[in-house]
Order: structure tokens, then sequence, then C-alpha cells
């Protein structure tokens, strides 16, 4: 199942093949940016946007190191009640070549399991692939062109989707235009999104920020066009690593209805750039199947990086 995958495995893992592209009209908020002033250029700071790396390779951390996690996963029904509720709490162990977890604690209510203990609902297998695999599986530092043969289209397809900001290059998942609605740096589609730099503190660091929005006068015909409705990042001034990241995703036809909310918190450990808490919250109605409506908290902690 397609929309399985673009929902939740956009965390794994994915690098970024940057577009030929001119380059959008930037807005600079209460921020000089300038080669003098900053030692680059507006158009190297798309250029280091496009080009990054660093999100994902925090992603890689999250596998290759050995830490605890704490998860809450909630069901809802169409009211906004929750239905089901799946606590997860124990210990992602890793040696450095194959990583497996052990859970210490597991705690459900409500409509989480059918009566053959197989998941009731696709978004909890989904998470579970993710951040919960069953079997030890390989894990590596290395970063590499080259598409795993292991993965499915429909994987390649929600890892470009969550860590290759503004494009489509890979993604062959093009019913409705979807790939085509994910390359927001095209000359096509800038004519939907506000570019935005600017600067905030962030965990007592000094960071800038990139605010890439669906034009708020958009026509509804025109919003149909712009699935990613907001993704907003955190570069630390230090190193140009992403330290925050916010996507909203909303999206509609025939087929396929989706809203989702992602939001990820990375940090350092003994200066290795890893995520601490990851958050989602979304919809999502495929055609033949029932709609799902989750929220899902993860809390990394205790990490063993030497």
């Amino acid at each position: 199942m397609r929309t399985l995958f673009f929902i939740s495995s956009f965390f794994i893992t994915t690098i970024l093949f940057a577009q030929d592209t001119l380059m959008p009209i930037i807005f600079l908020d209460d921020v000089v940016i300038s080669e003098e002033n900053n030692g680059f250029s507006v158009e190297d700071f798309i250029g280091y946007v496009k080009k990054d790396t660093t999100f994902y390779m925090g992603f890689k951390h999250l596998r290759f190191y050995s830490h605890n996690y704490s998860s809450e996963l909630n069901i809802f029904n169409k009211k906004g009640k929750t239905i089901g509720t799946l606590i997860k709490n124990g210990r992602h162990y890793s040696d450095g070549n194959k990583a497996w977890i052990v859970n210490d604690t597991i705690i459900d209510n409500g409509k989480i399991f059918k009566r053959n203990g197989d998941y009731k609902f696709y978004t909890t297998e989904a998470f579970d692939e993710v951040f919960f695999p069953s079997d030890t599986i390989d894990v590596s530092l290395k970063i590499s062109d080259n598409k795993n043969k292991d993965d499915s289209q429909n994987m390649r397809d929600a890892k470009t989707v969550g860590f290759s900001i503004g494009t489509d290059d890979g993604v062959e998942q093009s019913k409705g235009g979807v790939s085509k609605k994910l390359a927001i740096f095209d000359i096509q589609m800038q004519q939907y999104y506000d570019y935005i730099i600017g600067e905030t503190i962030y965990n007592d660091k000094e960071c800038y920020t990139f605010n890439i929005r669906a034009k708020e006068d958009l026509s509804s015909r025109d919003k149909k066009k712009a699935l990613i409705r907001k993704i907003v990042s955190f570069f630390d001034k230090e190193n140009f690593k992403v330290i925050y990241r916010e996507y909203k995703f909303v999206y509609s036809n025939w087929f396929l209805d989706l809203d989702m909310d992602i939001t990820v918190n990375m940090d350092y450990v003994n200066g290795k750039h890893i995520p601490t808490d990851i958050y989602y919250k979304g919809f999502w109605n495929v055609i033949f199947f029932k709609p799902e409506r989750a929220e899902f908290i993860l809390k990394n902690s205790d990490y063993i990086v030497d």
C-alpha cells in the first residue's frame, strides 16, 4: 500500500538530489544575508538548503547509536475521540553493524489489535516498521547515491519526501501529479510558495530559519497544487546542521485524502547530531480503505555515542 509508506516511512533515510532550477524570490525577515556579513550570499544559502544531508545523517544516527525510547500512538475516530492507544518503552541497541530493539513495556488500550493479534490499523504497522523493527536491521553511517535494492518504490518515494526538500528526483508516485507537487523549488511550483530566511534562538543556539510556505492568497484550485503547505527548518549557525524541522502536507483527489503535520527536534550528543523528539499527527483516507486518524509521539534519550 503506497500511502502507508508515504505517511510514515518518510522518517528512515534518503539523500538529496539537487534540482537545476532558477533561483526563487527570497524574502528576508529581519536578517541581512551577504558575503560580507555572513561569508555567503542568499544564493549560497539556498544551495546549502537544497544539498543538505545533515537531517538525513541525524536519522542514520538514530539507528546507529544505542538509546532509550518512549512512544505513544493514539488512534482517533472521525469525531476526534481516542479509540486506541499503544505505549512502548524500551531500548534500541546497536553494535555498529546491526541494530535491534528490546521493548521493556508495551501497554495497549482500546481498538489496537484484531482478535488474531494483528494490528487493526495500517498506521500502527507503519510506525512499527520504521521505529520498532521486529528483527535485527543493518546500520551504517555511509551516505550513498545508490538505491537500496531491498526498498520498494513506496519506500523510496517516502524517503525522498521526508529528507529531500523540494525535489521530485526518484519519485515515481505520479498519480494525480504527486511527484510534481513535491518539487517546490521547481520553476512551475515557485508561484505557489513564499521562501523566507530569518533568525531565531533554539535551545540556546543561534539559528538561521528557512520557511517555505504556501502563499496565503492562493485560490482553492491553486491550493490543491501545493501538497507541501509548509516546511520550517532551523539551521545551527555554527555548523549549518538542521536542528529543527516542521512539515505540513495537505492533499486531496479522487483516490487519496491526507492532512499531516510532522515535527522533528534535534540535538547533539558528544558532537553527534541526533533526533530527540518526533511528533506526527495526521489523517489519511485511501479509496477502498477505511480512513485513519492518528497521533504519534516518540522521545529518544540516553544515547551512547563514543
